[in-house]
């Protein structure tokens, strides 16, 4: 059968669907398989999946989530300071390589689609080689998903499949940011014109199975 992203994001996507057809598959053994995961020609990393939950780098995560470590891959300027989970929309990869074999560097941009939400997304996380489609608290919630409770503990669940998350490698240009200000005052405007340029170039076919 065909692969078709849900239908409530196909707005968002714009030409995007048509260019699956002629995509690369990238294989994996993921504990939780997605349900499409490609190179598109163009070099983007196109998953369809559902999104774990992430909650390294705030000082809270461990009130709930048992893997909670307290760094993140990224960190910014000093190499001291990591991404807060719970204030900065940042993806995981699996660790061990994945991004390089992809040509994707910390740093880099994603957009996230669920339904008629997008968000943009930081890489700032590796995890475990076994998972793929891992988010942030915070860009769970800004996809609709709280996950601290009102007692501040952490509701360690991630969402239903259906996510896409289309990532741009090389588009953070290797930057390091001073602060986590510095970092959510410049993702939106940084991020969106990869996702514009490549929803809005023609396709190369319809899809196929």
């Amino acid at each position: 059968m065909a692969y078709q992203p849900d239908p409530d994001a196909l707005p968002l996507l714009g030409q995007i669907p048509a260019k699956i057809a002629a995509a690369n598959p990238i294989p994996g053994n993921f504990e939780r398989q997605p349900r499409a995961l490609v190179r598109l020609t163009t070099g983007e990393i196109f998953m369809d999946s559902e999104l774990q939950l992430d909650t390294d780098g705030w000082p809270g995560g461990a009130n709930g989530d048992g893997t909670h470590l307290d760094g993140t891959s990224w960190n910014y300027a000093g190499g001291d300071k990591p991404i807060n989970a719970n204030e900065v929309p940042y993806f995981v990869l699996p660790k061990g390589g994945w991004d390089h074999q992809h040509g994707i560097g910390l740093g880099d941009y994603a957009a996230v689609i669920f339904k008629t939400k997008l968000v943009f997304a930081v890489f700032a996380d590796r995890g475990e080689p076994f998972r793929i489609g891992e988010g942030s608290i915070h860009l769970l919630r800004k996809l609709g998903f709280e996950r601290i409770k009102p007692d501040g503990s952490v509701q360690n669940t991630g969402t239903p499949g259906g996510v896409i998350t289309i990532v741009f490698p090389g588009s953070g240009n290797n930057k390091v940011y001073a602060n986590q200000a510095a970092l959510l005052a410049e993702l939106d405007v940084k991020a969106r014109p990869f996702f514009e340029n490549l929803r809005n170039a023609p396709g190369v076919a319809a899809l196929v199975g």
